[in-house]
């Protein structure tokens, strides 16, 4: 990591990994697409994070969204917010929420000053991605993680996010890094199709 990261890791006071980090950060790190299988409390979503946040201050003068975070409840959502502002406040980032209760006020915001981190949902994902002003912001995206995809994976919301994911990289007329976080799932390489598509790679780590 920079030292910007490393000195936030240290104000944290983290000390040591978990064994679902020491798998995925090299990886995440070097652009490859994971798709992480743990346990909850293992430490999966700093895993996904904390590589990605050590290239986003790299080109966080960029107006536009960078990072895309899907989860599957708003719930979800407005805790995630909570758990990485604090990273962000420290390193100059700007996050946002966007799902359905998001207020007009805030949604205009968004518009004008694009975040450089956008969390929000399947279902309010594809409404941006069929917006004017939002869907020229997501011009700049460089990594999308869909957090708890295994709650996804055996619904029409799993193929939801997957066409949703394709038109994306359709829109952006390129690839992007992408990382799925899931609890214990049956089929690995199912989740992992569904992720990132037929024909790309992805490694799973369990």
């Amino acid at each position: 990591f920079s030292k910007p990261v490393k000195k936030l890791i240290e104000e944290k006071g983290f000390t040591t990994l978990t064994e679902p980090q020491v798998k995925a950060i090299p990886l995440i790190a070097k652009g490859e697409n994971v798709l992480l299988i743990a346990p909850t409390g293992t430490g999966k979503t700093e895993a996904a994070f904390l590589p990605l946040l050590d290239k986003l201050i790299r080109c966080r003068d960029e107006l536009g969204i960078k990072l895309v975070y899907i989860t599957p409840l708003r719930a979800l959502n407005r805790d995630l917010l909570e758990r990485i502002s604090w990273w962000c406040s420290k390193l100059d980032l700007r996050i946002s929420v966007r799902h359905g209760d998001t207020s007009r006020l805030e949604r205009r915001s968004q518009a004008l000053h694009p975040p450089d981190i956008l969390i929000t949902t399947p279902e309010t994902f594809q409404i941006i991605l069929n917006g004017r002003i939002l869907r020229t912001h997501l011009q700049t995206v460089k990594w999308v993680i869909a957090d708890e995809i295994h709650e996804l994976a055996e619904s029409k919301r799993g193929v939801q996010l997957s066409l949703n994911l394709e038109k994306l990289r359709y829109i952006l007329g390129r690839e992007f890094q992408i990382i799925g976080l899931s609890a214990t799932v049956g089929s690995h390489e199912e989740v992992a199709k569904l992720l990132v598509g037929a024909g790309r790679k992805c490694t799973v780590i369990y």
